[in-house]
């Protein structure tokens, strides 16, 4: 097997921008006091929040996990088990999402029916 990684500072900004985009959702829900069952890890994770009756509640951000977070933006990887150069596992990869996009734009303008076929 071998792994490529590879990365990419266009998928770093939109890893950043993502994430941050889902910070403030987090925090948001946190100050807001409408809390998300499924955030609960995320909260825990990423934020140190402190309640007081005079003042509410207030969210902190924890600096290290964000650190850590962004340390892998922009970062991917290909597993394969023929393809042993970087550049061309990338190449196959890219072309092989290329046809699957168009197939799936074919089956769009289909309206997911099958094709109207006869045959004896």
């Amino acid at each position: 097997m071998y792994l490529h990684l590879y990365y990419s500072p266009d998928r770093a900004l939109e890893d950043e921008k993502a994430f941050n985009n889902r910070l403030a959702d987090w925090q948001g829900e946190l100050e807001s006091g409408q809390r998300h069952p499924d955030h609960e890890k995320q909260y825990a994770k990423y934020f140190e929040v402190k309640t007081t009756p005079v003042r509410g509640t207030k969210v902190i951000a924890k600096e290290e996990a964000l650190v850590e977070a962004k340390r892998n933006y922009g970062y991917f990887a290909l597993l394969s088990n023929e393809v042993k150069e970087a550049v061309p596992a990338l190449e196959i990869y890219r072309n092989k999402d290329l046809v699957e996009k168009a197939f799936e734009n074919l089956k769009e303008r289909l309206n997911l029916r099958r094709v109207a076929v006869l045959s004896e």
